[in-house]
């Protein structure tokens, strides 16, 4: 009982000393990723009852005429499945009155003269 023991400790001495020392590689780090990250649109949401309040944030792009220097836009809202078309001015913003089942909302920033900015997101939404 004992041999096994002290083979199970020399056993485990040797085991840990057999890593590799070497420190890992640093990521690479590239100005493209960081331009097309600064498109994107995070968008949270939250469905309570048949409403879902959602928040978007759109870098370099407000809604409000009060900020200079960014692009101004709007969101539009659509869905695949009841013909929801609607348009708000604020990033944060209530869909009401959806009816019960799944949706597919689509969710897109626009100029104030409707032209596209190319910056679009789709949420799967289920209305219990």
């Amino acid at each position: 009982m004992k041999k096994y023991i002290v083979l199970a400790a020399a056993l485990l001495v040797v085991l840990s000393g057999c890593r590799d020392n070497a420190p890992p590689e640093p990521e690479s780090f590239s100005f493209v990723k960081k331009a097309q990250a600064q498109e994107t649109l995070s968008v949270k949401h939250i469905v309570q009852g048949n409403q879902v309040f959602i928040e978007c944030i759109v870098p370099d792009v407000t809604f409000s005429s009060l900020k200079k220097g960014a692009k101004k836009g709007k969101i539009v809202v659509t869905s695949n499945t009841n013909g929801l078309y609607k348009e708000y001015h604020t990033a944060a913003f209530v869909v009401k009155n959806l009816p019960k089942g799944n949706h597919i909302l689509t969710i897109e920033v626009v100029s104030p003269k409707n032209k596209s900015l190319g910056i679009k997101k789709q949420l799967y939404v289920t209305i219990p």
